[in-house]
């Protein structure tokens, strides 16, 4: 049996500021574009929610649990779950940790896996007893 779940939250505001801005001035650059498009409104606005959907991992906090039941990252956009019998993979990134479906890179990763993004404080420990729990599950 696992111990008990671990969560965590990341704030990109806080923990990756320069990116975050970066995301912000994306949005407001790629957005004025939208707007300025000679299309009907919903054409306008369907694309500037798609938009905000493609930049939340760098404007909008999450917060991430690992549990018996596997692992889970909710932000604004809801939440997505992967259980442990659907994961093969646990790769460990410069500020986030890939779970993915397959046991090898593959080009589908960025749509099948699911990135946890580590925050600044306490990275270090929070990796550890992640590649703790995911070992423990083959990862």
């Amino acid at each position: 049996m696992m111990a008990d779940a671990l969560e965590w939250s990341f704030n990109p505001w806080r923990d990756r500021p320069l990116a975050a801005c970066a995301g912000a001035a994306m949005a407001l650059g790629i957005g004025l574009v939208v707007a300025s498009l000679a299309q009907p409104l919903p054409v306008r606005v369907g694309l500037g929610l798609a938009l905000l959907g493609a930049l939340a991992p760098a404007l909008a906090p999450a917060r991430c649990r690992v549990d018996e039941r596997g692992v889970e990252k909710r932000g604004p956009f809801g939440t997505v779950r992967r259980p442990w019998d659907g994961l093969r993979r646990a790769s460990p990134r410069a500020t986030a940790v890939l779970v993915s479906p397959y046991a090898r890179p593959h080009w589908l990763e960025p749509y099948r896996g699911l990135v946890l993004p580590l925050p600044a404080r306490g990275r270090e420990a929070l990796r550890a007893e992640l590649a703790s729990r995911f070992h423990a599950h083959g990862l």
